[in-house]
């Protein structure tokens, strides 16, 4: 049975995309269970996950935290408010599907989902108009089993920013073999079978490059740190004031 593969940003107001707006650069991956919401974050700096962590625990009531690096696991009540009705609400209203995770990140937060019918999916984009901003990213049909296992391989925000032109260059590059060592075909030629001319061909292809590093740069940082503190001496854990944890936020009050 064919299904739509979609993927839709929305800025509106509700507590986690307040959250990403005052805190733009930092990842937020949500995934949702029966009573609880789970947050991986990822901030570029120490100082600024121990900031948004502060500000998690003050309004959403985070009841658990466990740090490391950059990269912290927030455990917390599902946050709940009347108006406007969550995206997640929306999609099961018009009998749609939502993948997790959904991503919260420079102020935007991004969802996959899968529809039965194309009117279905108009419905809910139309519903989620009524709340705030809502973008389109990427929509494709698909109707083969096999394609299934990559609804969640693939960090749903890693090609947000990237222009229909740019994604066009992107992939012709790669397989033109520009990336290769050495580069299989010249830009020349490859630019020419893209239809634009070398000098428009490069512009595209660095800022397509430039966005997706900016879109994987949490995992890359939090990829890198990994790397480094498994060549680092192991340091004996210490203790903080007393009754302290070296880890860990106490819960707050769920205000939603």
């Amino acid at each position: 049975m064919p299904f739509l593969d979609t993927r839709v940003r929305v800025q509106h107001p509700c507590p986690y995309c307040d959250l990403s707006v005052a805190f733009p650069d930092v990842e937020m991956a949500l995934w949702t269970s029966t009573r609880s919401d789970v947050f991986h974050i990822a901030a570029p700096e120490p100082a600024r996950l121990q900031r948004v962590l502060r500000a998690m625990l003050e309004t959403i009531g985070a009841r658990r935290i466990t740090q490391e690096g950059t990269s912290a696991l927030v455990v917390t009540h599902q946050a709940r408010w009347t108006y406007p009705p969550s995206v997640t609400r929306l999609a099961d209203r018009r009998g749609l599907w939502v993948v997790p995770p959904t991503i919260y990140f420079g102020g935007w937060e991004t969802y996959r989902i899968v529809s039965p019918t194309i009117g279905a999916l108009r419905k809910f984009v139309a519903d989620v108009k009524k709340t705030g901003d809502v973008e389109v990213l990427s929509h494709r049909a698909r109707d083969q089993l096999d394609r299934i296992h990559s609804l969640t391989t693939i960090p749903v925000h890693l090609f947000e920013g990237l222009t229909d032109r740019q994604v066009h260059i992107l992939v012709s590059a790669l397989e033109g073999g520009l990336f290769e060592l050495p580069a299989r075909e010249k830009m020349d030629r490859v630019a020419a079978r893209a239809g634009v001319s070398r000098s428009t061909f490069g512009e595209h292809l660095r800022k397509a490059e430039m966005q997706i590093l900016q879109n994987s740069y949490p995992f890359l940082k939090l990829r890198d740190q990994s790397a480094e503190s498994t060549s680092q001496p192991a340091l004996r854990r210490t203790q903080g004031p007393a009754g302290e944890s070296p880890v860990g936020i106490a819960a707050g009050p769920n205000r939603y």
